[in-house]
Order: structure tokens, then C-alpha cells, then sequence
């Protein structure tokens, strides 16, 4: 198989082919288009079916969560009463200050800090 030497001589044997050399071109071009889409279907089917059957079977997916220190408590009363600085607190629990956010929205959002009136 010949390889061209640049574009412009690609371009210069298109224009020399008749309408029905170019029109079988574009006719392959689509064929292969569409096995591609089918081959990528397939493939796409057939992970979706291998993870829900992971779930299914108790595989998680991603980082693990990080456990909820024993000292939360106390130490996240202390930040928010501004005892203690975010990075303080963080350094206190053995955490990074950003997932000292993160696990502070978890708890709001859980029914930890949620009064019972409230509900």
C-alpha cells in the first residue's frame, strides 16, 4: 500500500476520481463508521453488564470514604465555637482540611445533627 506524501497529493487523486469512484469512498467511509459505532455498543453493553454484576456482588467502585474519627465530636464542637482554627482541627483528627469540610457536609446532611423537631 502506497503512502501519500502529503495532504496535497491526497487531495489532487480525490479530484481525479469519478463521481462514482468518490461516491463508493464515501459509501466504504460510512460502512466502517457504522461497525465502529456497533463495536463501541457492544463494548459499552458489555461493561455495563460486568459492573452492575460487580454491585451485585458487593464490589464498590472509587476511593472508600473516610471513617469518621472517634474525637469528631469534640473537636468539631471546638472549630465551630472558633476555639480552633479548620486547620487545627483537621491536624487534631488526622484528616485533611478538606475533607474535614467534606465530612462535615456528610454529617449535616445525615440525621446526626438533624434535631428531631426539625424533621
Amino acid at each position: 500500500m502506497r503512502m501519500f506524501a502529503d495532504e496535497g497529493e491526497l487531495i489532487e487523486k480525490y479530484r481525479r476520481l469519478s463521481d462514482e469512484g468518490r461516491a463508493r469512498i464515501s459509501n466504504q467511509i460510512d460502512c466502517e463508521l457504522r461497525i465502529d459505532a456497533e463495536v463501541t455498543a457492544k463494548r459499552q453493553e458489555s461493561q455495563r453488564k460486568g459492573i452492575e454484576a460487580a454491585k451485585k456482588a458487593g464490589v464498590q467502585y472509587g476511593r472508600p470514604k473516610v471513617s469518621v474519627p472517634e474525637n469528631w465530636d469534640i473537636v468539631y464542637a471546638q472549630w465551630k465555637a472558633q476555639d480552633i482554627t479548620a486547620d487545627e482541627a483537621a491536624a487534631k483528627m488526622g484528616i485533611s482540611k478538606a475533607t474535614l469540610y467534606r465530612m462535615e457536609k456528610r454529617m449535616k446532611n445525615s440525621d446526626i445533627f438533624q434535631h428531631p423537631a426539625v424533621k
